[in-house]
């Protein structure tokens, strides 16, 4: 079986004030659905992150009931989505008894959790295995709804994410038919893997890390949560990332699809097809003027998204409005030079305290176009300067 795993969709994500709804649809629209068939994809697994808040925008909801709707209804491909920490899990899950007989299959919540959905392949069955996002607590109590003495799963007062997940696991595992191959689909953050800038908290306080013998045993391992691609502990536990580039610190990342393929004894061989994006995410860094003049940069930049970090360690006036008439979409500006000289001399920072109102005014002058003011600019700022303060007393 050919599963296509992928995650943390966040549709109706803003970045910088922009709506990312139509870079979203791009991707989704001009290369997730076509390689679902160019890919002879057998099922898709989306581990979590959906939306990108509870309670998304209508134009995020109408993207993704479009492409659902065409995965599963027009391709009759079967589909397996659990809800991430930034879905809300009880609306996600909505309409999943009319979906499940087009093979469609949603778990938002714990509240609908079934056992496993068996599938067939030319091989026989595999069972797919939702752990959708929740807190330990809520975990806790579903794993030990009917029994007197749960076990004490909780670290200084706080249910611990690794004991109950690791218990969670043993629960699922021991779902499945002896023998018979399985995919488990988690949204968790699991110990040593490299978080992004990006990526919510799962909980606030705390320690939220599981390690990965809790999905030990499975064929594979969907999970969501952390944006970067990348194994976690096993070839076989991994991260599909993100759909796009959701922080600058992600801008070297490479997002993929991540394509599985598992053979008649449950092993998993891994291809990672990467993201075709319509806009980049980039970082330029150096002096102003260098990048104001560099034409080529210009081009390469496009209409990308970009962070652009100054060199300059002199002040550079509406620096933000020039870089966007030569870069159209650069979203924010850092000031590292003149930060590095602040953080390694700070008796190189100006003592403006010290200085007239006439000694600020020549300093800006300087400053904002590159020469001192001449003797009548000079004559004309005093005189308007007298005429403020008496016009104060």
């Amino acid at each position: 079986m050919r599963i296509l795993h992928t995650a943390d969709w966040h549709l109706g994500r803003i970045f910088y004030a922009n709506y990312l709804t139509e870079d979203q649809a791009y991707v989704l629209e001009h290369q997730f659905l076509p390689l679902l068939k160019e890919a002879r994809v057998d099922a898709v697994v989306i581990a979590g992150d959906v939306y990108d808040r509870a309670v998304p925008p209508v134009e995020a909801v109408e993207l993704w009931d479009s492409v659902v709707t065409r995965v599963a209804s027009d391709k009759r491909i079967p589909m397996f989505v659990i809800g991430g920490n930034h879905d809300s899990g009880a609306r996600l899950e909505v309409g999943h008894t009319l979906w499940a007989p087009s093979g469609l299959y949603v778990w938002g919540t714990l509240r609908h959790l079934q056992g496993p959905v068996i599938v067939n392949d030319a091989y026989g069955e595999i069972a797919f295995c939702p752990m959708p996002f929740s807190e330990p607590k809520s975990i806790a109590n579903y794993l030990f709804a009917d029994e007197a003495n749960s076990p004490d799963m909780t670290t200084h007062g706080q249910h611990s994410y690794d004991e109950v997940y690791r218990l969670w696991g043993d629960y699922v595992r021991g779902q499945v038919p002896k023998g018979m191959r399985s995919v488990a689909m988690a949204h968790a953050f699991v110990s040593g893997s490299a978080e992004s800038e990006s990526e919510r908290p799962l909980i606030i306080g705390g320690s939220y890390a599981v390690a990965a013998q809790a999905f030990s045993g499975f064929s594979y391992t969907a999970l969501g949560h952390l944006h970067r691609p990348q194994r976690a502990g096993s070839e076989v536990i991994r991260y599909s990332g993100s759909l796009l580039k959701y922080s600058f610190d992600e801008a070297a990342q490479r997002k993929s699809f991540t394509l599985v393929d598992i053979d008649e004894k449950g092993g998993a061989t891994i291809e990672q097809i990467p993201v075709e994006a319509r806009r980049d995410v980039r970082i330029v860094e150096g002096a102003f003027t260098d990048i104001m003049n560099d034409e080529a940069l210009h081009q390469r930049c496009g209409d990308d998204y970009v962070m652009v970090r100054l060199t300059d360690t002199a002040p550079v006036i509406d620096g933000l409005a020039r870089l966007r008439s030569m870069i159209p979409q650069v979203m924010t500006l850092e000031l590292t030079g003149r930060m590095a000289v602040n953080d390694s001399d700070e008796d190189m920072t100006p003592n403006f305290y010290h200085l007239s109102e006439r000694d600020l005014f020549g300093q800006f002058a300087v400053a904002a176009r590159g020469e001192a003011l001449t003797v009548k600019e000079a004559q004309y700022i005093d005189a308007l300067w007298d005429r403020i303060n008496k016009e104060e007393l």
